[in-house]
């Protein structure tokens, strides 16, 4: 299993327009009709393949189905094993498009030196103050 797939229950958990964007994924991307119903957690029966804050994607011993389960055990979603990968797989790429990678060491490094000749250059009055702000705007916005 892809644990980039705790990635998609962490934006699950937020409850953000995002988070709808993935749920309608799920209801686009599954034939099998869903109505969120209780469960108890699959304790018997099912194998937990990812969990994260209580959301889970688990497996049926006996079926080999696969369902998607809340943070309150509330079936969000089920198929095939197939099918719910290839959905949990779509919506890791959908959440990789809207994040920005974290800045590494060296890029806040470089991101520095980049304010520091800026600074210079500011300082020799090669920039005005105003192209200056907004260089360094753009500079911080990469942090």
């Amino acid at each position: 299993m892809n644990y980039d797939y705790i990635e998609i229950f962490k934006e699950l958990d937020r409850g953000t327009s995002l988070s709808k964007e993935l749920l309608d994924i799920l209801d686009m991307e599954l034939s099998l009709p869903n109505i969120p119903l209780p469960t108890m957690g699959g304790e018997v029966f099912w194998n937990t393949l990812v969990e994260y804050n209580g959301w889970k994607l688990q497996q049926n011993m006996l079926t080999h189905h696969a369902r998607i389960l809340n943070s309150e055990d509330v079936r969000i979603a089920w198929g095939t094993i197939n099918g719910m990968t290839k959905t949990m797989d779509r919506m890791v790429e959908h959440l990789h498009r809207y994040q920005k990678p974290a800045p590494t060491s060296g890029d806040r490094l470089n991101s520095m030196e980049e304010l520091r000749k800026l600074k210079e250059l500011l300082d020799m009055g090669a920039v005005t103050e105003r192209e200056y702000a907004d260089k360094k705007a753009e500079i911080r916005k990469k942090l």
